[in-house]
C-alpha cells in the first residue's frame, strides 16, 4: 500500500506540475475595446464640425485601426497594463515602442475627442480656393468662451496664464496650424513642484496643484507623458546599439552627429526637459489631415481649427483642472 501510495502521489504531483505549466504558458490577456462616445455615432457627422465621411476618417477608421494593432501586439505577452500605465512606464523602452506607438494614438484620439461636442453652426461647404483671398480675422472676442458656460475658473487660469483668451486662442490654433503632417496641441497644466503641491498621477486630480498653464505641439505619437526629455533620446539610442550588437548587426550603426553646434543645440534642447515636472493634460487638438482634408480642403485647416473651438465642451476641460497653488492669481 505504501509503495501505491508513493506512486500515486508523484503521479498527482506530475499532474500539478503539468497543469501550472500550461497555466503559465496559456495566462489571461487583455483584450483592448475600440473606445467610443455617446456623442459620436457612425453614419452620422459632429454638427458644425464633420460630415459622416468626415467623423469616419478622423475618429472611427483610426481607433479601430490602431486598437486591432495593439491587439496583435500584446496577443503574444501577457501585457495587462491600461493605455496610460503602458505610456508612462514603457516609453523609454526601445523594444516595446511599437506599442507605446499605438497605445500613445489611441490615448491621444481618445482625449481629443471626449471633448468635443459640436456646435450649432453650419459645417462650411464651400472649400478655401486661396490663401490670399481668405479674410484675416482680427476680432477681439470669440464666441464659445469658458465664461459663456459657466466655466469662471477655467477661464480665469487662461487668462492668468496667457494674459487674456484671444492671446490663448491664437496661440492654441496656431500651433497646431504650424504642425505639417501628424500630431497634436496641447493645453496642459504644470503641476507644482513644492511640498504643498506633491502630485502623484496624471489621474488623480484631487490632490493636485499646478501653478501655470502651458500650450504644447507633440508629433506623430507624442504625448505630453512621453515627449522627448533629458536622457529619452539617449536611452533609447544606446538600447538600439546594444540590440543591433546582439544581433551582429555590426554593419549597421547609430551615427552620432559631428557637428559641434548641432550637439549643443541638442543640450540645450535636453536641458529646458525636467524630469520631475509633470503635465496634465486638459485638452487636445488633432492636426491630421485625416481630421480636415476631407471636409475642408487642403487649404481648409484654418476652417477647420475655427470650427475645433466652436465644438470645445468647456466643461469637460475644467473638470480636469487641478487645485491652483495659492500663488497663482486668477486674472478677472
Amino acid at each position: 500500500m505504501g509503495l501505491v501510495s508513493r506512486s500515486l502521489n508523484r503521479h498527482t504531483v506530475r499532474l500539478c506540475n503539468i497543469n501550472q505549466k500550461y497555466a503559465l504558458q496559456s495566462p489571461f490577456r487583455r483584450s483592448y475595446l475600440v473606445p467610443s462616445f455617446d456623442h459620436l455615432q457612425k453614419e452620422k457627422g459632429l454638427n458644425g464640425l464633420y460630415s459622416e465621411k468626415g467623423l469616419s476618417n478622423a475618429w472611427f477608421d483610426r481607433v479601430e485601426l490602431y486598437t486591432e494593432k495593439l491587439n496583435e501586439l500584446v496577443s503574444s505577452s501577457s501585457e495587462t497594463r491600461s493605455i496610460e500605465s503602458m505610456i508612462n512606464e514603457s516609453s523609454k523602452s526601445y523594444a516595446k515602442r511599437d506599442l507605446v506607438n499605438c497605445a500613445s494614438m489611441l490615448y491621444s484620439l481618445k482625449f481629443v475627442n471626449s471633448s468635443l461636442r459640436g456646435s450649432d453652426k453650419p459645417l462650411t461647404p464651400e472649400k478655401v480656393k486661396s490663401l490670399h483671398k481668405s479674410p484675416v480675422d482680427i476680432s477681439l472676442k470669440y464666441s464659445n468662451e469658458p465664461l459663456e458656460t459657466g466655466n469662471q475658473r477655467l477661464q480665469g487660469a487662461l487668462q492668468s496664464s496667457f494674459g487674456s483668451l484671444v492671446e490663448f486662442r491664437t496661440l492654441l490654433l496656431s500651433s497646431n496650424l504650424a504642425i505639417s503632417g501628424e500630431g497634436f496641441t496641447w493645453l496642459v497644466a504644470r503641476l507644482d513642484r513644492s511640498p504643498m503641491g506633491t502630485n502623484t498621477t496624471p489621474d488623480q486630480n484631487q490632490d493636485q496643484f499646478f501653478d501655470q498653464l502651458f500650450v504644447v505641439n507633440t508629433y506623430n505619437a507624442g504625448t505630453p507623458f512621453n515627449s522627448n526629455k533629458s536622457g529619452h533620446m539617449v536611452d533609447l539610442k544606446k538600447q538600439l546599439e546594444k540590440q543591433l550588437e546582439e544581433d551582429n548587426s555590426t554593419s549597421v550603426e547609430v551615427p552620432e552627429k559631428k557637428n559641434s553646434t548641432e550637439n549643443l543645440e541638442d543640450i540645450i534642447e535636453a536641458s529646458s526637459y525636467q524630469n520631475d515636472v509633470t503635465y496634465v493634460p486638459l485638452l487636445a487638438i488633432d492636426a491630421s489631415p485625416k481630421c480636415w482634408l476631407h471636409d475642408y480642403g487642403a487649404l481648409g485647416k484654418q476652417q477647420y481649427l475655427d470650427n475645433v473651438w466652436e465644438s470645445i465642451e468647456w466643461s469637460t476641460v475644467e473638470s480636469r483642472l487641478p487645485n491652483m497653488v495659492k500663488t497663482f492669481k486668477i486674472s478677472n
